[in-house]
């Protein structure tokens, strides 16, 4: 089974700048790494982000049409759309993908308002059903660079 990372935020951060840094960390130890965003609007914008994300490095990625690259590290997608094989998806949905469990790990950000972390605590529950391994990490405080 799964195992399943929620990082709690601290109110007011970013957590899609968090994404970044969690991918960025994924890729350079060497998973591949799926971002599942809920939209094709919203797999763009976070395509745009990982290109401004750090102006000294880069992530190499691509938006997942059903044909994944290679040489492509880390994509982009929604809906039912993933490559395989990849390690690690994190889940920027709102609720828990169908194809959750092909990952070896799942990455939950926890941010933003009240009604983002209501929705956070429904996925919980549902893994917790699902008997997926879960691990909270609470975030005090995030750097610039986070």
């Amino acid at each position: 089974m799964s195992r399943v990372d929620f990082y709690i935020l601290p109110d007011g951060s970013n957590s899609d700048r968090f994404a970044c840094a969690i991918a960025t960390k994924a890729w350079t130890n060497g998973n591949r790494v799926h971002i599942h965003t809920t939209s094709a609007a919203s797999a763009t914008t976070f395509d745009d982000l990982l290109w401004i994300y750090k102006d000294i490095s880069f992530v190499p990625h691509e938006i997942f049409d059903g044909n994944a690259h290679e040489e492509t590290p880390v994509t982009i997608g929604y809906d039912d759309h993933y490559p395989e094989p990849s390690q690690v998806m994190i889940n920027l949905g709102a609720d828990v993908p169908g194809f959750a469990s092909r990952f070896e790990r799942v990455i939950e950000i926890v941010g933003g308002n009240e009604s983002m972390k209501q929705l956070a605590r429904e996925r919980y529950r549902q893994y917790k059903q699902a008997d997926y391994e879960i691990h909270n990490h609470k975030i005090d405080s995030l750097t610039e660079d986070d």
